[in-house]
């Protein structure tokens, strides 16, 4: 009978245990896939076999067992979902207040810039204002959404530019105080295309009415309310005109500190827009002289307790516009918002100046506002001013834009 010896039998075993184990590694291992035959024919490699002697020995080293890398399992980090912050005004980019008015249409209404007939009063609550020529002066079109105006004006006249600017808001409610019968005609011909739907003076008299303390054409006054209670039921809530930063958004990068804008519009009429950290805004300036909303009771008279309040938009946007003579009127200078090449944009907001370009492919659709980059410009929440100068000049003065504010 063959015998062994103790030490023989615990060697044995060691040598059995340390194949066992490897054939099971190996076994494992291939069955890992195509990505892991690498990493087992690494940890065989560096794994010392069981026959290996010990340096200078001749004699069998004890078996070394394989040292297994521990799997790594990666934390996930929770993200937050995104706040809604839900419906916002099309026209400021605000959080909308009231729900009753979100199928409402836009309400744009003529007013005139010229001394004699400012202050006005109720622009300051205008969504949106803008400024083009009219022969040697600018006038005005306020457009309301998120709020109304009582009262509003003084209430002007309709030009031959008005159709396709109006149909940049989805055909909105439009009130002014007449025209020429060449340009009533073009009125009524964009009503029947869509850009608009007129509501004026005469053919809505319980929604104007004159003032005592005026001289004609410049003592008409309006209603917002009254307006948009005469619109009729299939008209519809304007689309956003432009795209607007969250609170959080910082401005990008193309963004570059700006005290302010000069217009010199052709005829003479002279705009300054001059950032004021106080009022949060661009204070207007018209002729070296501050633009003021004043404040009248709703039937138009002086409110003797109430404050005028300078206009201040959060955001000016100045596109290059050409100028033709109207095919009404050749004196007439008539802007031509309609262009797939559009012109230069200068957009100020939030103290800065993003420079780009506007195009408009048609009619039916609104001013598209890019940076230099080709992205869309992201206005501030709030009030918009539009300003349409055609070969003017566009002048940012820092030193006068200081003393507008220490003057005032």
């Amino acid at each position: 009978m063959v015998s062994f010896s103790q030490s023989q039998c615990i060697v044995g075993l060691r040598v059995l245990s340390f194949f066992i184990c490897a054939a099971v590694l190996l076994a494992s291992c291939s069955e890992s896939g195509e990505d892991t035959g690498n990493d087992t024919a690494s940890l065989i490699a560096s794994t010392p076999a069981a026959t290996t002697s010990v340096e200078g020995s001749g004699t069998p080293a004890d078996p070394v067992e394989p040292t297994l890398i521990p799997t790594v399992v990666p934390t996930l980090v929770p993200t937050e979902a995104p706040v809604s912050i839900g419906p916002i005004e099309p026209l400021t980019g605000e959080p909308l207040e009231d729900f009753g008015i979100m199928e409402r249409p836009a309400l744009a209404v003529k007013i005139g810039t010229s001394s004699v007939g400012r202050p006005q009063t109720g622009i300051n609550a205008a969504d949106i204002l803008l400024e083009f020529r009219v022969e040697s002066i600018t006038r005005l079109i306020a457009v309301f959404h998120s709020q109304g105006a009582e009262p509003l004006g003084p209430v002007r006249s309709a030009r031959s530019s008005d159709p396709d600017i109006l149909a940049n808001f989805d055909q909105p409610a439009f009130g002014h105080s007449g025209a020429n019968p060449g340009v009533l005609r073009e009125i009524s011909q964009a009503q029947s295309e869509g850009k608009l739907y007129e509501l004026r003076w005469d053919n809505l008299p319980s929604g104007y009415w004159r003032i005592a303390d005026r001289v004609p054409p410049w003592n008409l006054y309006t209603s917002t309310s009254a307006i948009w209670e005469a619109a009729p039921s299939f008209l519809v809530a304007p689309e956003p005109l432009f795209e607007y930063r969250s609170s959080t958004e910082v401005l990008p990068s193309v963004a570059e500190p700006s005290p302010g804008v000069e217009i010199q519009y052709l005829g003479g009429t002279v705009v300054h827009f001059v950032w004021d950290e106080e009022l949060a805004g661009w204070a207007r300036w018209q002729d070296s002289t501050p633009h003021m909303d004043s404040p009248r009771n709703p039937d138009g008279t002086i409110d003797p307790s109430g404050q005028s309040t300078q206009v201040a938009p959060a955001n000016v946007v100045v596109l290059q516009t050409a100028y033709t003579s109207s095919s009404i009127c050749s004196y007439c200078p008539e802007a031509i918002t309609v262009d797939p090449q559009g012109g230069t944009a200068l957009v100020f907001t939030d103290g800065h100046l993003i420079r780009g370009r506007w195009t408009r492919d048609s009619a039916s659709q609104p001013w598209q506002v890019t940076d230099e980059d080709g992205n869309p410009v992201r206005l501030t929440p709030g009030q918009t001013f539009i300003a349409l100068p055609g070969g003017d000049t566009f002048v940012m003065v820092k030193e006068f834009a200081e003393f507008l504010l220490e003057d005032r």
